[in-house]
């Protein structure tokens, strides 16, 4: 009950922001979206500070946030903004034919782009005033504070009008990047995709995970080589494990893959994905879910993620919300692929297994920079491998001084994390 009622209240609240911007009523939509934030503050006993940040909310982003600020008295004060609400207010003004734009329901990021590259010179005009008008507001509430914002990407169209409006008013927008996890020709490609790149002139500073994607921005723009800090991801606090612990293996986790991750989307690579390798999987799950040893797990990243042709076994559960930490912390053997919960993974001292079943070797390139110790090219050998473990008593963490330059080169360094992204909040 009390989750509809709350549903309800955010259904209605979003009525509001779209009747703001319906009669252009910037003052009032600050006050919205005031209330909005002030019912977001996670942190009980919240210090004061004289900085206030907002962050447009992502669900990884959040737990970083929430990391440094658990770990620090001397944190600014934290709110979060929904990012349906930037969402809403940006449709408003690319199509005003739609009446109330349905913000429960997500909006498929090609179409969205292309609201943004052809949203006509009035629309776009009148929608970057609305937010400037906003943040004007906005600064007013908080007078006594530095108001400052945080996101996690430079690509989320729908937060430039709100770029505009600080950008017009003073108020600093930082960029906590969120997608540092990159093959080194992931990024090569990204420097050549130029599209959002005037997005980064908004940002006073850029906080990224490792050396490759400092570089990356910086061929971008040559001017971010004063802005970009490079500071490690705080996710690794959440999977480094201190004390060892006993147990039997019994618990397979797999971590469902992007079919296309880390794959340049060149005209010449519209053909390679990782699919192969993904149904190769369901298969060893499958052949391996009538061991009654064995617990298996599918976690998937969202809804969208691949999903095989392929039955899967009712034995095998299969979860989609949340985040990767709880499986990852439960599991004994991960199957994982390209993705920053299987780098996570071996953070956290577990049995990796990295599926290459493809059936010519012109992907590896595109795999991330694994040991070739836990990259498997058999699936009888990675099926044998699995049962030569089942019920084998074994103390973890297990150690993965062999993954430690793959950990780095991806999740930077773990020393010193709340210390440097103190200095970037702080800045």
């Amino acid at each position: 009950m009390k989750k509809k009622i709350n549903s309800f209240l955010e259904y209605l609240g979003h009525f509001f922001i779209f009747f703001s911007c319906y009669f252009k009523l910037p003052s009032l939509c600050a006050y919205l979206i005031r209330i909005s934030i002030l019912k977001n503050k996670i942190f009980k006993n919240e210090l004061r500070s004289k900085k206030i940040i907002i962050v447009l909310d992502r669900l990884v982003g959040h737990r970083e946030v929430e990391i440094i600020r658990k770990s620090t008295n001397k944190a600014p004060e934290f709110l979060f903004l929904r990012r349906s609400i930037t969402k809403l207010i940006f449709f408003h003004f690319c199509n005003k034919k739609k009446i109330f734009f349905d913000y429960r329901r997500p909006i498929n990021y090609k179409e969205g782009k292309e609201y943004y590259f052809n949203q006509n010179k009035t629309d776009r005009k009148e929608y970057e005033q609305f937010w400037t008008d906003i943040i004007f507001n906005l600064k007013k509430y908080y007078s006594n504070k530095i108001l400052n914002f945080v996101t996690f990407n430079y690509t989320y169209y729908d937060e430039v009008g709100l770029y505009t409006g600080c950008k017009r008013n003073n108020v600093q927008v930082k960029l906590w990047y969120k997608e540092g996890i990159k093959t080194a020709l992931e990024a090569k490609h990204t420097v050549k995709a130029t599209q959002f790149n005037h997005m980064l002139k908004f940002f006073y500073k850029i906080s990224v995970y490792n050396k490759i994607v400092k570089k990356m921005f910086v061929k971008m723009d040559k001017s971010n080589i004063k802005k970009v800090t490079i500071n490690g991801c705080p996710r690794l606090y959440d999977y480094i494990i201190k004390k060892r612990y006993q147990k039997r293996i019994k618990n397979i986790l797999f971590l469902s893959f992007d079919s296309r991750r880390g794959i340049p989307q060149y005209k010449k690579n519209k053909n390679l994905n990782w699919n192969f390798s993904y149904n190769k999987v369901i298969k060893i799950l499958n052949e391996l879910s009538s061991n009654n040893n064995l617990n298996i797990v599918i976690k998937r990243k969202n809804k969208v993620t691949y999903r095989t042709p392929y039955q899967i076994d009712k034995r095998i559960k299969i979860f989609e919300s949340g985040t990767a930490e709880q499986f990852i912390n439960q599991a004994d053997i991960i199957i994982g692929h390209n993705s920053a919960s299987t780098i996570e993974a071996l953070v956290n001292g577990k049995y990796v297994m990295v599926p290459f079943f493809e059936k010519k070797l012109i992907p590896k390139k595109y795999l991330y920079n694994f040991n070739k110790k836990i990259v498997y090219t058999s699936e009888k050998n990675m099926k044998k491998n699995i049962l030569n473990l089942v019920n084998k008593k074994v103390s973890f963490p297990i150690n993965n001084k062999i993954h430690q330059k793959t950990i780095e080169y991806y999740l930077g360094n773990s020393k010193n994390i709340t210390k440097k992204y103190l200095n970037f909040l702080n800045s």
